[in-house]
């Protein structure tokens, strides 16, 4: 199992650290728990996400505390389709969706290292803390992956 990462990192002159724990869950095949980071994956279907929550209409909930919950329902199939036109886009290719690099059991998986990742943000001395997951919650609904952000 991986230990967790940190990282100095400073914006407009103040200084913070990163922790960032990786998803920790059983592979399918061998049984046993595994470690994982974010990477290029995951990182491509994130901005997928992003992409898609920009086009099409989000649905928006409030929950038990008055906060604001943004929902995206979307197929495996719209995901592989939107991570190849960012693919062709920036590296000048012509890749179908049906070309996608990554297919759904990968997608799937990358969906579980975001909502299981947790970042961890502090200030120098420790005082100030922010904890977050980059996918608040993932279910199946009619067919439907509904990614909660």
């Amino acid at each position: 199992m991986a230990e967790s990462v940190e990282r100095p990192f400073t914006i407009d002159g103040k200084g913070f650290i990163a922790e960032i724990s990786p998803a920790n869950f059983k592979n399918k095949k061998s049984k046993k728990f595994q470690s994982h980071f974010p990477h290029l994956r995951e990182a491509r279907i994130e901005y997928a996400i992003i992409s898609m929550a920009s086009k099409q209409a989000m649905q928006i909930q409030s929950d038990g505390e008055n906060n604001k919950v943004f929902y995206l329902k979307t197929t495996y199939y719209q995901i592989q389709k939107e991570m190849v036109n960012a693919i062709n886009k920036v590296e000048n290719k012509t890749l179908k969706p049906n070309d996608c690099p990554y297919n759904t059991s990968s997608i799937r998986e990358a969906l579980e290292i975001l909502k299981r990742t947790d970042i961890a943000v502090r200030n120098e001395s420790g005082e100030s803390l922010y904890i977050f997951n980059r996918i608040k919650d993932i279910y199946m609904e009619d067919k439907k992956v509904v990614i909660e952000l």
